[in-house]
Formats: C-alpha cells, sequence, structure tokens
C-alpha cells in the first residue's frame, strides 16, 4: 500500500489566537479539519459525493501533541496522511509544520460512516482514493 502525503498551506490569522497570542487549542482541530476536507475534495470526495453515496468519513478518536506554539501570520503547512486502513477502521495523521519544525501532531481514528443505516461500513475504492491510499 502506498500512501500519499498532501500538504495545505495555512496562514496564521488573527481570529485563530487567544488571549495569550498564540493558536487556541480548539482551532488546531477546526484547522486539521479544513485541510482534511481539502485532501478528500481535491480527491474527488466532497460533499456532492456524500450526498450521493450517503457515506461520509467520521472521526472516532483523537490524539494531538502541541509540541511549538504557533503565532500571528506565521506560515505553516499541515501535511496530512492515511497511515493504515484496516477493515473498517483507518489511521490518519496530520502535522502542523513551520519551515523545519513539527509545531503540532495529531493522530485520527477514522472510518466511513453510513449516513442512512448510521453505521461504519468497509471503505470503498473511491474512499480510500480520498484519503490517499493507492492499492
Amino acid at each position: 500500500m502506498k500512501n500519499k502525503i498532501y500538504n495545505y498551506p495555512i496562514l496564521i490569522k488573527e481570529t485563530y489566537l487567544d488571549l495569550y497570542g498564540h493558536v487556541n487549542n480548539a482551532t488546531y482541530l477546526t484547522l486539521f479539519e479544513e485541510a482534511r476536507w481539502d485532501f478528500i475534495n481535491r480527491n474527488g470526495y466532497g460533499f456532492n459525493e456524500i450526498k450521493k453515496t450517503g457515506l461520509g468519513p467520521i472521526i472516532l478518536e483523537i490524539s494531538i501533541r502541541y509540541l511549538k506554539e504557533l503565532r500571528l501570520r506565521e506560515e505553516i503547512i499541515i501535511q496530512t496522511t492515511t497511515l493504515s486502513y484496516d477493515k473498517k477502521i483507518g489511521k490518519l495523521e496530520q502535522k502542523m509544520i513551520r519551515g523545519k519544525e513539527e509545531c503540532c501532531i495529531a493522530s485520527f481514528t477514522i472510518g466511513l460512516f453510513n449516513l442512512k443505516e448510521r453505521k461504519l461500513v468497509l471503505p470503498t475504492k473511491e474512499w480510500l482514493n480520498a484519503i490517499g491510499i493507492e492499492p
């Protein structure tokens, strides 16, 4: 299995900051989500595909490590990689990188959710392609 690495550039804006002058902890999750949606949209699995198929992404678990603070107007890259997919459960990693520094690393347990039946399903070929897994 060959996995793609997807890079999503972001500029840290004023609205991302907390009273300490760095990115608010909850905002990290919002930025990671923005990068994931861009990733799957670019790979053909956006909102229209989810409506058509009734199958969409779901987050089952998150582990996040804040390593370096991010501050106003810094340019970063959010790097997304799907590490594995076993039966109905996938593992995805995202990193916020400033220059050569890893500032935040998050590990996600993910799945493909049937919106009608309200349960996890086996990944489709289209879903695996959307999250960067090549056979």
